[in-house]
């Protein structure tokens, strides 16, 4: 189990490690991907707001980026 992180108290955390207790396989899975795509989707807003003169493409090349360190080919 990893630690509890520190903006949460004690009982959500009960509860939030609970509630995973009581999910199978599938349904964890199916949670991690949705997360993932949560946190994905709120770092594009972000390099969309840093700059709004970005293609869709070129907001995923910066993501890879700052992610991984990797300078996409152009596609121009």
């Amino acid at each position: 189990m990893i630690p509890r992180p520190l903006d949460t108290t004690p009982a959500s955390w009960s509860e939030y490690n609970a509630v995973l207790d009581r999910m199978d396989g599938a349904a964890r899975l199916y949670a991690a991907v949705e997360l993932s795509d949560a946190v994905r989707e709120v770092r594009l807003s972000g390099i969309r707001a840093r700059f709004p003169d970005m293609t869709p493409q070129e907001r995923v090349a910066q993501l890879v980026l700052e992610e991984y360190g990797v300078t996409l080919p152009s596609t121009t």
